[in-house]
């Protein structure tokens, strides 16, 4: 019997409680490779005490390569709102470009187009707070200071660890539109299970974080017929991320919404991977024209045109789903599209450009 014991007591024993520091997570001057997979599939919702969860089977479709920029990095007046020059809480150490954030629902009321949306993240040793916004309109940027400031994660971070943490910014479009964007957020946060990943990166060990995201969102415009309010549709989002050491990015992170039913969708399947030439992310195409965001939420841009171009968009199978021409904005509304992988084929006087795209 003493010989058989130790061997009773290993399930138990491979996966260790870990404990999670800032250290961690990716901060300025940090890149990570992650691969998205439209596995829809996946069990995202089992979980529990020395859990097992085997993903080992995911094919990734596409890779993102995710760059944590320094401070050194931010244009002038991002770098002055959110530099040493801000208070102490707004001193950001990083930033990257987001699509987590709906103002592709505004682009449905106002006449712009924004072209890249950056984060700018504090770490600090009791937390990442998202201390505000850079929003690219028209060539400008315009940095939005979070009044309320939102933790996304909160250290040090173990099993059965929960908080709830607030968010709200204001952006005023003025002078460029008369317009003004408010956003509400609250992120409610549980670490509800720990043990052992398998993905195609790897085996780990890591804490399993899961995340409820309630927004609400707001615009207030000017038409000239009279200022009014309207409410932007942000349906509640859920994120389950599974999180090791050392790695600065989860291993493994499904992304849901809430849909009318009160079932949860899967909108994205994402995880840290090894490069695999898979020539995906916000890229230059053929010809110098850029496609971005990608993935995207609603409204694709097409950089690098001047005047009208034709496009189709395409499925897996070779059919076109959408197809038509683009004038002044140059961007392609993708709002109503199932989630999944696309082609878009850009047709111009030079020539024609063909990307692939990650609709989310």
């Amino acid at each position: 019997m003493k010989f058989l014991i130790p061997f009773a007591l290993l399930p138990t024993m491979l996966c260790a409680q870990i404990t999670l520091e800032v250290s961690d997570f990716a901060d300025g001057g940090d890149t990570v490779r992650v691969s998205n997979t439209n596995d829809f599939s996946i069990d995202y919702a089992s979980t529990g005490d020395n859990y097992t969860w085997d993903f080992s089977g995911l094919m990734a479709e596409s890779q993102t390569l995710k760059d944590y920029q320094s401070m050194d990095n931010a244009s002038a007046i991002p770098a002055f709102t959110f530099g040493a020059f801000a208070d102490e809480a707004y001193q950001a150490t990083n930033f990257a470009e987001t699509v987590d954030i709906p103002l592709d629902a505004a682009g449905e009321f106002l006449p712009i187009s924004i072209d890249v949306i950056n984060q700018f993240s504090r770490n600090t040793a009791n937390g990442i707070t998202s201390v505000g916004l850079s929003i690219g309109i028209s060539g400008t940027e315009i940095p939005v200071t979070s009044d309320t400031i939102e933790t996304r994660y909160a250290f040090p971070m173990s099993y059965q660890d929960s908080y709830t943490s607030n968010g709200y910014s204001y952006l005023d479009l003025n002078p460029i539109y008369n317009a003004i964007w408010i956003q509400y957020r609250t992120r409610n946060t549980e670490v509800d299970g720990y043990g052992s990943i398998t993905t195609p990166y790897g085996t780990f060990d890591v804490l399993r974080v899961k995340h409820e995201i309630i927004e609400r969102d707001s615009v207030y415009i000017d038409l000239f017929e009279g200022a009014e309010w309207y409410e932007l549709p942000v349906p509640v989002r859920y994120e389950y991320e599974w999180i090791t050491k050392n790695e600065k990015e989860p291993i493994l992170k499904v992304v849901t919404r809430q849909e009318a039913s009160g079932e949860e969708a899967v909108i994205s399947v994402s995880y840290k991977d090894n490069f695999l030439d898979l020539n995906a992310g916000i890229e230059e195409a053929q010809n110098g024209i850029r496609i971005g965001p990608n993935p995207v939420i609603n409204k694709l841009l097409i950089h690098g045109v001047s005047g009208s171009f034709n496009y189709q968009l395409v499925g897996m199978y070779g059919e076109v789903i959408k197809k038509g021409t683009e004038h002044n904005e140059n961007a392609i509304d993708l709002k109503d599209l199932n989630p999944g992988s696309y082609l878009i084929v850009i047709d111009i006087k030079d020539g024609r450009t063909l990307q692939k795209i990650i609709k989310q």
